[in-house]
């Protein structure tokens, strides 16, 4: 257990946070403004700080899939090089150390101060090619790594003295088909941790040595205190939750998954047990342990965390929360740890999202008050990874774009987030800006916006999808996706209503919209086609008629549902011109008709 009084002045010990929280920012500003794919600059990577005794330590603005397990690669860091020393970096996205899933490459940098290793910085960047099979970074079709193809990097040295060891950049180089982009990604994840590496020990010569670790263990005590307390505020119990992933190739009849989750409010622990859950399958859908563990963490953090009226986290993500949780794992588990040569290429989405929303789901099973719908879960064509020939530069390319986003799911007090995109993201993702997209590449983006009526109703709603249209204007490209909700939507709890699921669709100029009937998508693309991507929305939380009627009418204003859906499914009749939303208004008599003798 922790002190139950600090050691440190709290005024000095959050003065001291937020210089950190401050260096991991700046780490992140350095890697989205000098990297070169295009989903840096949407913000697909996450920079963190862990402490020598690799606990996560500062991590603001990182995707919680990308970030809660960074302690895991600073221990793989620690077991394979003993040794290291100033001036090393570590290159490292191998699935089964510790790293998400191969597409994550990340640059570790341990941190010296008066020869003694303090820290160790990380930054992770999902690259647009890492040598995979087919031209995409997520591969679920994939039998085992070797099919899935990409180049693994078993946290491997890639500089001594400050200095690239240059047979690991001529191996990527031969690799990879965007070599110079991916060398430009290298460069921006290395500036990242070196400026990380520079600003700590700046930080240990302004504040002393002996004080920043004082420091370090005072915060991590402190974010365990402010844990306890607020499991404590938990009801106690155990809840069990199912859910089951499409039937994607390899998997004919889908993935039957489960989670029990148990809150022990006297002993301030919450545990997450997923090992009653298949062996690894042919695919690569398999998690590695570090999204399996996270998939754990993340569901716990958004419950303690999602209080609408919360300032600030309640429950700091850092390794000294995380002493709080039991991730229960197994060997050769579809949701746990993999064994070589399993394929863990789709780790980041899929299971993952599956595995979160199912403790979203069993916390909302012990009270009224507590968890949250079901969230959107799978890549859509709006983040589907792009690629052709350029022909105005002579050179081919490849990226994942971001047009778009799918909707969040309702908790006890709060609507849907409108931009979550995924458990995994959290919102964190930034939405590309189409300009830039279309100066980058050869292709138009004609179609954004939000998709009206997909909403999981509710007392509080899940936030509504999103539709997106793309395609090329000169050569054929071809976009490689993976839905997941196609068969087993998101629901939502507590009787809140499910969302609409995900589709996609091919738009041409001569014969209209056909949809696209596969889960995994190899769409190749003329000119003058589009893609259309439909996204999920989120579940809802309790009953739609319990939803005030005030918050109904602003639903309708704003176009994220249609008055024929206010009146079917939360009982609210609206008067005025039905097809000039600013003349929309309650109609109070025909409402209360509605909704007598319903639920609420």
């Amino acid at each position: 257990m922790p002190p139950e009084t600090p050691t440190m002045d709290p005024v000095q010990l959050l003065v001291m946070a937020n210089r950190v929280d401050g260096i991991v920012r700046e780490m992140t500003e350095t890697l989205v403004r000098t990297g070169r794919s295009a989903q840096l600059a949407a913000r697909d990577l996450s920079c963190s700080l862990s402490t020598a005794q690799h606990e996560l330590f500062a991590a603001p603005d990182g995707c919680p899939v990308h970030v809660y397990g960074s302690g895991l690669l600073c221990e793989a860091m620690a077991d394979l090089h003993p040794d290291f020393k100033e001036g090393d970096a570590f290159l490292h996205n191998d699935p089964y150390l510790g790293n998400t899933h191969a597409a994550d490459h990340t640059v570790m940098v341990p941190v010296f101060y008066d020869g003694e290793h303090i820290f160790t910085t990380c930054a992770k960047a999902h690259l647009s090619d890492t040598g995979n099979a087919i031209a995409t970074t997520y591969s679920p079709e994939s039998i085992d790594v070797y099919a899935e193809g990409a180049l693994i990097f078993p946290c491997v040295k890639i500089q001594e003295h400050y200095a690239d060891r240059d047979d690991i950049i001529r191996m990527c180089r031969k690799r990879i088909r965007v070599p110079e982009i991916w060398y430009g990604d290298y460069l921006a994840m290395l500036a990242a941790a070196r400026v990380g590496e520079r600003r700590i020990q700046q930080f240990c010569e302004k504040f002393g040595l002996d004080t920043v670790k004082a420091f370090v263990r005072e915060w991590l005590d402190y974010s365990e205190r402010m844990t306890i307390a607020a499991i404590r505020d938990l009801p106690a119990g155990r809840a069990e939750a199912t859910s089951t992933v499409d039937p994607f190739p390899g998997v004919p009849d889908g993935i039957p998954l489960n989670a029990k989750v148990t809150v022990d409010p006297a002993a301030a622990r919450v545990t997450v047990d997923f090992r009653d859950n298949p062996d690894c399958t042919p695919t690569g859908l398999n998690q590695s342990r570090a999204t399996a563990t996270t998939a754990g963490i993340s569901g716990i953090l958004h419950i303690l965390n999602g209080h609408p009226e919360a300032k600030s986290e309640i429950a700091p993500n850092n390794g000294g929360s995380f002493r709080r949780f039991d991730v229960l794992l197994r060997e050769n588990c579809v949701l746990g740890i993999p064994v070589h040569p399993t394929s863990c290429s789709m780790a980041t989405t899929t299971v993952f999202e599956r595995a979160v929303s199912m403790i979203f789901s069993a916390f909302a099973k012990l009270a009224d008050g507590v968890g949250f719908g079901e969230p959107c879960w799978g890549l859509a064509p709006l983040d589907g990874v792009v690629s052709g020939f350029d022909r105005r530069r002579g050179e081919p390319y490849i990226f994942q774009i971001f047009s778009g986003t799918a909707g969040g799911p309702a908790g006890p007090r709060n609507d849907g987030w409108l931009t979550l995109l995924g458990p995994g993201a959290a919102g964190c993702l930034y939405i590309d800006s189409a300009e830039v997209i279309e100066q980058k590449y050869p292709m138009a983006v004609y179609e954004r916006r939000v998709r009206p009526d997909s909403e999981g109703a509710g007392r509080t709603r899940g936030a509504p999808g999103n539709i997106c249209a793309y395609g090329p204007l000169l050569d054929p490209q071809v976009v490689y996706y993976s839905l997941d909700g196609m068969f087993n939507p998101p629901r939502g709890v507590r009787a809140g209503g499910p969302p609409l699921g995900p589709s996609a669709q091919l738009r041409t100029a001569g014969s209209g919209v056909r949809v696209l009937p596969n889960l995994v998508g190899e769409q190749w693309l003329q000119r003058g086609e589009q893609i259309v991507s439909i996204s999920a929305g989120g579940g809802g939380y309790g009953h739609p008629h319990q939803r005030p009627a005030q918050a109904v009418l602003r639903d309708a204003v704003e176009g994220y549902i249609s008055p024929g859906r206010a009146r079917a499914i939360y009982g609210v009749a609206l008067a005025g011109d039905l097809d000039k939303a600013e003349t929309l208004r309650i109609d109070e008599t025909a409402t209360r008709a509605l909704r007598s003798g319903s639920a609420g």
